[in-house]
């Protein structure tokens, strides 16, 4: 029946079913596609792994922010590319500096083949890229010739200010690759992405992929979602409104947590959607020293040094405010900042 057909021939893209779901969903966003920009990942992991092997060589280089996706990180260092590292602010991705790594890079003789970047939504950082720096990454790939790799896990989750085009959107079949996942507004459990690519590298991602070998039961579980698009389509959209609803107000309780709470000198990030705010200790303090205290008043976070490529956020943490419900949270905020009163 069509379960064993799915099993054994399910098409190398991706099941027709889902292909035609993910047309639909992103001619909604204002993206025109056909089933040649597109292929179905397991989760945003594989999609970033066979964007990494479509471009990097080992001993590449390419540009990645300052801080970054710590999975993408060891995806690339796994590739061994040679990681520039680019500054972001409070408006994302900093495009002066950008220009600047590029002018070093091409006086020192080096091309960089990709730039990965999370412009909204980012994780770690929680910043989103301004509208009027987009079409400068992009006028900055074209004139230094790399392909950029977009992350837009997060994009569906906004719960404030205005949606921004995508990088993708601004430079449809350029120099824009763009992955993708269900994994966040669906369940972690259901590893299911999909990459949104010019049509000229579609044979080349197809090609990985078989290499690679994704698994067919990961298509057929597309399949089984996608085969009654309609419908799913619907409790999709109604989905990501309810989360964000929750996921608003998880926000707004942790930041107003931090108002209350933190002691002078730490700063942190205002997301307009995602799941992460990027604290800033005061000067002299070390995130990871305090690890040990907070743990033991039952506090967890990710010290910021493992997000960056060269060493760097000694000051910084991150902290998710999705997993937990408004009440943990404004009382985990309590605790680490006294943690931070105290020094550790």
């Amino acid at each position: 029946g069509n379960g064993a057909n799915a099993l054994q021939y399910g098409p190398i893209a991706g099941p027709v079913s889902m292909l035609n779901l993910l047309v639909a969903k992103l001619a909604g966003e204002g993206i025109s596609v056909t089933h040649d920009n597109l292929v179905v990942t397991s989760g945003g992991s594989q999609g970033i792994d066979l964007v990494t092997h479509l471009v990097i060589n080992p001993g590449d280089t390419m540009l990645v922010e300052a801080p970054t996706f710590i999975g993408a990180l060891q995806t690339f260092r796994n590739a061994e590319a040679n990681l520039l590292e680019v500054p972001i602010d409070e408006h994302g991705l900093d495009v002066v500096a950008l220009e600047n790594v590029l002018l070093k890079a091409r006086a020192d003789g080096v091309r960089p083949k990709l730039l990965y970047t999370i412009p909204t939504f980012h994780n770690p950082a929680g910043v989103t890229l301004a509208a009027e720096r987009r079409p400068r990454v992009i006028e900055l790939a074209r004139e230094y010739g790399f392909l950029i790799l977009e992350d837009d896990a997060y994009s569906e989750l906004r719960f404030a200010g205005e949606p921004l085009p995508s990088l993708y959107s601004l430079d449809p079949e350029g120099c824009v690759i763009q992955v993708r996942t269900f994994s966040k507004i669906l369940a972690a459990g259901l590893r299911l992405g999909y990459l949104v690519t010019p049509a000229p590298l579609l044979s080349r991602l197809l090609q990985l992929k078989v290499d690679v070998g994704t698994s067919p039961f990961g298509n057929h579980v597309a399949a089984t979602y996608a085969a009654d698009a309609a419908s799913l389509t619907g409790r999709l959209d109604t989905h990501i409104l309810e989360l964000r609803a929750i996921y608003r107000e998880r926000r707004d309780a942790m930041l107003g947590a931090l108002t209350e709470y933190a002691p002078d000198g730490v700063t942190w990030t205002v997301p307009e959607g995602g799941f992460f705010t990027w604290l800033t200790l005061p000067e002299g303090m070390d995130a990871a020293k305090i690890g040990p205290a907070a743990q033991a008043a039952g506090v967890s976070f990710i010290p910021g040094v493992s997000y960056f490529a060269g060493g760097g956020g000694a000051r910084n943490l991150r902290l998710a405010f999705s997993y937990l419900p408004p009440d943990q949270l404004v009382e985990g905020v309590r605790r680490l900042m006294s943690v931070v009163s105290g020094g550790g």
